[in-house]
């Protein structure tokens, strides 16, 4: 009887360098939306990351502010809030108030909507526009 390879813990030590806050696991969820509030002349952006439940179709959202570095990154991740089994029309009135607010202020808003996209079309779309670094397998671009 052959003994079945445990996984090494290489790869959720991996996974923390990269400070993932959320995480998808494929087939039983898909990477939603991303959004970016920021506001003009500074590099500081609120960053709403969310992911979609197949089953249910309810929305798991992660929001936090922080620096973005060159590589679209946020670094010092600061007032972390989530929202947890949400329908995604209470999702989307939340999003809506947040770009509301931040028009009134004179801010951008930036929706990335990724929403039926396996994992790997995601990442390549993320990897071709620019938008942040992903992982593809076991390694982080």
């Amino acid at each position: 009887m052959k003994k079945k390879k445990q996984p090494s813990g290489k790869s959720a030590r991996d996974i923390e360098k990269c400070n993932a806050l959320i995480t998808i696991n494929e087939p039983g969820e898909c990477l939603f939306a991303i959004v970016d509030f920021s506001l003009p002349g500074t590099n500081r952006v609120r960053r709403v990351i969310s992911k979609r439940t197949k089953s249910t179709g309810l929305i798991t959202a992660v929001m936090y502010e922080g620096e973005v570095g060159p590589d679209n990154t946020c670094s010092q991740k600061t007032n972390i809030m989530e929202m947890k089994e949400a329908a995604p029309d209470k999702f989307w009135k939340g999003i809506n108030l947040l770009r509301k607010l931040y028009e009134v202020a004179g801010g951008i808003s930036d929706v990335r909507l990724y929403d039926g996209k396996t994992m790997k079309e995601a990442a390549e779309l993320m990897s071709r526009f620019n938008h942040a670094r992903v992982w593809i397998d076991s390694r982080c671009d």
